[in-house]
């Protein structure tokens, strides 16, 4: 079909490369990028012994949008079975990655084995080469990506810091961060840098010349056209330009969900010291991913060098640990792209400790010195701790849930975590969808697969009623897509774009003519997927489908939702009409139906061997 590269499968333990043709049905059915990584790694599944075996498979994909002059073109999934939680994780990054691998021919990397010596991958128009360069070992992320340019000039270059090679269970990849002209970006959640560390892999260099082979190249640029005089026109797109994720510091304050002290609280007193308007007035510089016209990566400066903050990065690491500066809370991001550290997860663990700290919990001896809320210097202390797994940095390298089995005591109940996964920075006690979208996620909690947060806000924020599980499950569908397509999706949630555009753009780029329902099938099959994926791992199921205790036993202490918590009947009545509404029985399992519907006949024969048959019209016999 029109409009894809070849994929590159690697074995890094002695350095073969085999590069094909992605087969007709992993188009048709998964579309590209998160679509492939899940198949692939279902493929793959029994023979991955566990997220840092060298058994794992890593699968970097892009999607058919991308590089290929639409707008936002420009992502790339990194997936694997996550060291973190055990089953299927990914994490999209923006950037030129995608463009730049695009354009050397390969949509796809499946990487397995273990280099034999510290490593890193080049995929150089069409020539795709496994290089051992100890040199790189123990340099940052940053480091890394200078001594590569230097030598390879107009490349994209993903990297691992430390963290990576010290297998901490939340180490990210960064990307691009040696050049201020284009978006330094992380692939942030579920390990993916503990991934390429465990495989002696410390980057992978993108270089490429050539051009997609788009099957209606004036229908996509009447489309394109189109999408951008839609952006430039939306009434959202100036503030957007001029903030990006980092006003939604006052929006979630204002709507009182913004995380604080571990999600203790849900407004924070000095949110206008880290605030969107606060970045905007100290911001050195901004930057944008390849084929956009909105430049969301605000820089500002640290110290001798500078950082791209986000919301995400201002909640977890600002208000949720206490911060009261910007710079504070740029310094402890500066430092965890260093160290290339998810910087969600390393807030979340972090407010963990300093509340059992708090609790006596955790004591001085154990901890080596004593803290409290907002000590910048001491928080800049731990994520260097756990970078190189140093004293109690050890312990926190392995997340929340593994802090939380420790200590015990009790502590279970403040460990903000869904699967193994810490919980991003939205509070949702009272915000009964975003609760519901955190507790089902197939990663474990992350809110970019269903942000139904201001569907909470405009419809009722304490009720349980069936639009809510409704809303995430579209959202469940259509937020992942973006990452299938290989394209950005804040045009369409921010913007508030039509997003049958992104179905015209596809069939233009394919020359296959398909609607926004058949693409949405498709993600529907993937997440269907991904779901076996976590059944089979690790059994996942309704009993993990939970959230923190805290969740439902602390009420919200102030403001208008004063007193607020979740309903554990009615939430439990939510996640049994989700399951409904998804096909899957009251365990949270897809049913034979469900997988017969999709077209998902290896999954149906390895979660339900009882049925007889694998699809094509053939008979079933069904035991429930």
């Amino acid at each position: 079909m029109r409009g894809y590269g070849r994929i590159a499968e690697v074995d890094l333990a002695d350095g073969r490369v085999r590069t094909y043709d992605p087969d007709e049905r992993l188009i048709r059915d998964f579309i590209g990028g998160r679509g492939w990584c899940a198949q692939i790694i279902f493929e793959n599944l029994d023979d991955i012994i566990h997220g840092t075996h060298p058994s794992n498979v890593l699968v970097v994909a892009t999607g058919p949008l991308a590089a290929t002059g639409f707008l936002g073109g420009c992502k790339t999934s990194f997936a694997a079975i996550s060291p973190q939680t055990g089953i299927y994780g990914d994490s999209s990054v923006g950037g030129y990655f995608g463009y730049m691998m695009r354009g050397a021919g390969i949509d796809a990397l499946v990487i397995r084995g273990r280099a034999n010596a510290p490593s890193y991958l080049l995929v150089d128009d069409g020539r795709v080469e496994v290089v051992e360069d100890p040199s790189l070992w123990g340099m940052s992320s940053k480091d890394a990506d200078r001594v590569l340019r230097e030598k390879y000039g107009d490349c994209s270059i993903a990297t691992i810091g430390v963290a990576g090679e010290k297998l901490v269970t939340y180490a990210s990849i960064n990307v691009d961060w040696g050049l201020r002209e284009r978006r330094h970006s992380q692939a942030g959640r579920t390990g993916m840098g503990a991934v390429m560390g465990s495989k002696n892999l410390k980057a992978i260099v993108a270089r490429g010349s050539g051009s997609v082979d788009v099957a209606d190249p004036e229908r996509l640029k009447e489309v394109n056209k189109r999408l951008m005089e839609e952006v430039r026109s939306s009434p959202a797109y100036d503030s957007w330009m001029k903030y990006g994720t980092t006003m939604t510091v006052e929006w979630a304050n204002g709507v009182e969900a913004l995380p604080t002290y571990n999600f203790q609280k849900t407004i924070y007193e000095y949110a206008d010291a880290i605030s969107g308007r606060a970045v905007h007035e100290s911001q050195a510089y901004v930057s944008a991913c390849a084929n956009c016209i909105i430049p969301c990566g605000h820089a500002v400066r640290v110290d001798d060098d500078f950082v791209v903050v986000d919301y995400e990065n201002l909640g977890m690491l600002g208000s949720n640990l206490g911060l009261r500066t910007l710079q504070e809370v740029a310094k402890a991001n500066y430092l965890c792209d260093y160290y290339g550290i998810d910087t969600i997860s390393a807030g979340s663990v972090i407010a963990f400790l300093i509340e059992c700290f708090q609790r006596g919990l955790v004591t001085r001896d154990e901890l080596g010195f004593e803290i409290s809320w907002g000590e910048a210097e001491k928080i800049y202390k731990l994520i260097e701790m756990i970078a190189y797994r140093k004293g109690i940095g050890s312990l926190l390298a392995q997340g929340v849930k593994a802090v939380a089995n420790y200590v015990k005591r009790g502590s279970e109940k403040f460990a903000m975590h869904v699967k193994g996964l810490e919980i991003s920075a939205y509070d949702h006690r009272a915000a009964t969808a975003m609760a519901l979208s955190y507790a089902t996620c197939d990663i474990g909690a992350h809110h970019n697969r269903s942000w139904a947060i201001t569907y909470d806000v405009e419809v009722g924020r304490t009720n349980y009623g069936r639009d809510k599980a409704e809303r995430v499950i579209y959202l469940q569908h259509i937020r992942p897509l973006f990452d299938m397509l290989g394209v950005c999706r804040l045009p369409w949630v921010e913007l508030k774009i039509d997003p049958n555009i992104y179905a015209e753009a596809y069939s233009a780029v394919t020359g296959r003519e398909v609607t926004l329902d058949e693409l949405l099938k498709c993600s529907e099959r993937v997440w269907n997927l991904v779901r076996v994926i976590a059944y089979l791992k690790k059994g996942v199921c309704a009993k993990d489908d939970n959230l923190p205790a805290r969740d439902f036993e602390d009420p919200v202490p102030e403001g208008e939702t004063k007193g607020t918590t979740l309903d554990r009947e009615r939430f439990a009545e939510l996640l049994r009409t989700y399951y409904e509404l998804r096909g899957w029985d009251e365990n949270g399992i897809p049913t034979p139906q469900k997988l017969m519907e999709l077209g998902l006949d290896e999954a149906l024969a390895k979660l339900h061997p009882s049925t007889q048959g694998a699809g094509g019209g053939r008979t079933y016999e069904f035991e429930f």
